[in-house]
């Protein structure tokens, strides 16, 4: 299968466009060799508001904390040059909660942002996600970055905010872009298919001095993190309505 958005071409010996994630304070940038990414969403789910105010120290923009703007999830390769030694010294690997939690996440020590996240279940072997809307706690640079295709998780919000989320859509794009209730239930309906079948596609390029996020976490220890902020969880959700 194609990449739907193929990297820039380049001229000569130039040297091919990266992508970056950079945390808060700059101490701390992960280099991707392919700068474009697989896929984008937006996402309500309570783990990735949760490692949104991790990353915040518990203060993500307004409009993620109020529920009025879900996660923008950008799905890139799972594929990075290997940071130097200083850098490296500064990367934590850890799940939420419990240690079969699917997603394992990296966050950068010096100041606590939340770099990227893989999904065991179904991101590996050759994809990650990353936060394209915590700016100034999370700086993404990516090259011909998808329009967002659909928003998942819509179980995890209250009714009258993913209600509210499809009129501004509604009035703002003319149309409001799909709401998937819950990814389980939805994995062979189109949508979430497109997404499944984005995650297959293989990282590319792997230039020397690259590894994947996998061969990156196996040389860190991984750690629980119990610290959940209850804002993060007090709207949760759909159940209790």
């Amino acid at each position: 299968m194609e990449r739907e958005h193929l990297s820039e071409s380049t001229a000569g010996n130039a040297a091919p466009r990266m992508g970056t994630i950079t945390c808060s304070c700059g101490t701390v940038t992960l280099t991707l060799p392919n700068a474009v990414p697989k896929f984008r969403c937006g996402c309500c789910c309570t783990d990735c508001l949760q490692r949104a105010y991790l990353g915040c120290k518990g203060h993500p923009p307004e409009a993620i904390g109020n529920l009025e703007e879900p996660i923008d999830l950008l799905y890139v390769d799972s594929q990075l040059m290997k940071p130097d030694p200083e850098a490296l010294a500064k990367l934590e690997v850890f799940k939420l909660n419990k240690p079969d939690e699917a997603n394992v996440n990296l966050r950068a020590t010096c100041c606590g942002s939340v770099l990227c996240t893989e999904n065991e279940a179904f991101h590996v072997p050759h994809t990650m996600a990353t936060f394209n809307n915590l700016r100034p706690f999370l700086a993404c640079d990516f090259a011909e970055v998808p329009a967002s295709r659909l928003y998942v998780w819509t179980s995890h919000w209250p009714v009258e905010k993913a209600k509210a989320l499809a009129a501004r859509e509604a009035a703002s794009r003319g149309e409001a872009l799909p709401q998937i209730f819950n990814v389980m239930e939805a994995l062979t309906e189109a949508p979430i298919a497109a997404i499944a079948e984005a995650l297959k596609i293989e990282a590319s390029p792997k230039p020397e001095g690259s590894i994947s996020f996998a061969e990156l976490c196996e040389s860190l220890e991984t750690m629980i993190e119990h610290g959940y902020y209850v804002e993060s969880r007090a709207h949760v959700a759909h159940e209790a309505t």
